[in-house]
């Protein structure tokens, strides 16, 4: 077997195993079976472009039995891609009684740094009213844009699946059980992102932007609401709404930082005070009395408390962050409990940065 074909199936292997060490929730250690995904790099695979014959691309692969050549068809928005760029790794799957060659292309996109942040839109993720409430604001905390993304819809169509798969279950129907699981994964993977795209687009309008998150990996082990609110819970979507959105704030030249979440939506905006919430949406300030919309409030402090990280110059991050859930060394997250809560008072007056 070709050297490079060996390495590429080794660091495969190796992204699986650490994906596995860094994912305390999943306790089935990986494993390969079936036909699983081939990763070439440019030692094992090459294209070529021949217009005079019938196919007019071509890709030279490296195999078992040596090299071979594949004509190769995709629209012409793809090849013009492959024809102005150099592709990093290229993956080769099988779907449905077919054979699909993902091309990946890297590009270097800048990034601005801590210090040139003008702009900043705080994302309060939820499960229960809105699956996302955004709120720009700018460097003396003023409120630019707010935009609500409703979560009513998702929760009531993942509800009937779940209802249908219980039915299905009293009927041993196994293979329709899997059908409805991966229909209910589509559904989802497309409102997160049609979200996510939403978000960024909003973002996109500001110059020198960053967007703000709370970090809530782990939050589902402290999840204890009885078996129908733990259900709620871990079907909650969050960490893959947050990829999404990571992902395309880099491909679009946005920073991305995260930051502590407990309390930011139990603290008034105006005069630093406790919160009295309702199980619904609506918010009260306990020593003002000023009402607000809780999840709205919990976007607004959230930037306020990235404000109070950045005053105090707790983790300044580089202008690259990694990109992915996993936060990068020196990435902006607050270093204790004890330093996450005295934002309170800053909340009070954001400070000019």
């Amino acid at each position: 077997m070709q050297t490079g074909l060996i390495q590429t199936a080794r660091d495969i292997a190796k992204e699986q195993y650490d994906s596995y060490k860094n994912n305390l929730n999943n306790k089935v250690f990986p494993h390969f079976k079936g036909l699983t995904t081939v990763r070439f790099d440019k030692r094992s695979i090459s294209f070529k472009h021949t217009p005079e014959k019938h196919f007019e691309w071509w890709a030279n692969m490296s195999t078992t039995h040596g090299k071979v050549h594949v004509p190769i068809t995709s629209c012409e928005k793809y090849f013009k891609l492959l024809r102005a760029h150099s592709f990093k790794c290229v993956q080769l799957k099988y779907r449905k009684n077919g054979y699909y060659l993902n091309v990946i292309f890297e590009e270097e996109k800048p990034i601005p740094s801590q210090k040139d942040f003008k702009h900043f839109v705080g994302v309060d993720r939820g499960s229960h009213n809105n699956s996302a409430t955004l709120v720009v604001q700018d460097r003396q905390g003023n409120i630019l844009e707010s935009n609500f993304f409703n979560v009513q819809q998702m929760l009531e169509k993942r509800r009937r699946f779940f209802v249908l798969r219980k039915q299905l279950g009293k009927k041993k129907l196994l293979k329709e059980i899997k059908k409805s699981k991966d229909r209910e994964r589509n559904y989802v993977h497309d409102v997160n992102h049609k979200i996510s795209t939403e978000i960024v687009s909003i973002a996109r309008k500001y110059k020198d932007c960053v967007i703000v998150l709370e970090n809530l990996k782990g939050i589902s082990k402290q999840m204890n609401f009885g078996k129908k609110g733990n259900r709620k819970g871990h079907s909650w979507p969050f960490l893959l709404l947050e990829d999404m959105i990571v992902y395309k704030a880099h491909r679009n030249s946005i920073a991305v930082r995260r930051v502590h979440p407990r309390d930011t939506s139990s603290v008034c905006k105006d005069c630093g005070g406790d919160i009295r919430r309702s199980p619904s949406i609506h918010s009260v300030c306990k020593t003002c009395k000023k009402e607000y919309n809780g999840d709205w409030l919990g976007a607004v402090n959230i930037v306020r408390r990235f404000f109070f990280y950045m005053s105090k110059d707790l983790g300044i991050s580089g202008s690259c962050p990694k990109q992915g859930k996993d936060d990068s060394k020196g990435s902006t997250i607050a270093p204790t409990l004890v330093e996450a809560l005295a934002h309170r008072g800053l909340m009070v007056r954001p400070m000019r940065i």
